[in-house]
């Protein structure tokens, strides 16, 4: 008896100290095949033995950043920016419940503007501007 109230004690002792401070893990989920490089990874939120997945990073093979956004209830919500193998901003745009919503943008590899659009619950809506390099506008398609 007296092992067994020394037992849930400490148990106790340690359940109680167990840390709740919120940290980071990342989870590598998927690797390019010849290089081993991360291509896919998740962000997760970590309060004790509780995990929320919470963000998400995809990566050019050269280990540059490609893709990244935040995650709410398992799903892409919120501002997502993809950028070019060189690192330069490539676009950027928001997702809802985990489709496109909103406006967005599509730069080129310069940072000038191509592609300003619009997205309604995951498709395409509204007018779409298309840009040169020049920033003269070329062409405007509605949807």
């Amino acid at each position: 008896m007296k092992k067994l109230l020394i037992f849930v004690s400490l148990a106790l002792f340690f359940a109680a100290c167990q840390d709740k401070t919120p940290r980071q893990a990342q989870k590598v989920i998927h690797c390019y095949a010849e290089t081993d490089t991360p291509w896919v990874t998740y962000i997760y939120e970590v309060v004790g033995n509780d995990s929320t997945w919470v963000e998400e990073r995809w990566y050019h093979e050269n280990g540059v950043l490609q893709l990244e956004g935040h995650i709410v209830d398992n799903q892409r919500d919120g501002e997502f920016r993809g950028y070019y193998p060189s690192g330069e901003l490539m676009s950027v745009g928001t997702f809802v419940k985990g489709k496109r919503q909103g406006k967005g943008k599509i730069y080129f590899e310069s940072g000038k503007i191509n592609i300003i659009n619009e997205y309604c619950d995951g498709k395409p809506c509204g007018m779409w501007e298309y840009y040169d390099e020049d920033g003269n506008l070329v062409n405007v398609r509605e949807y």
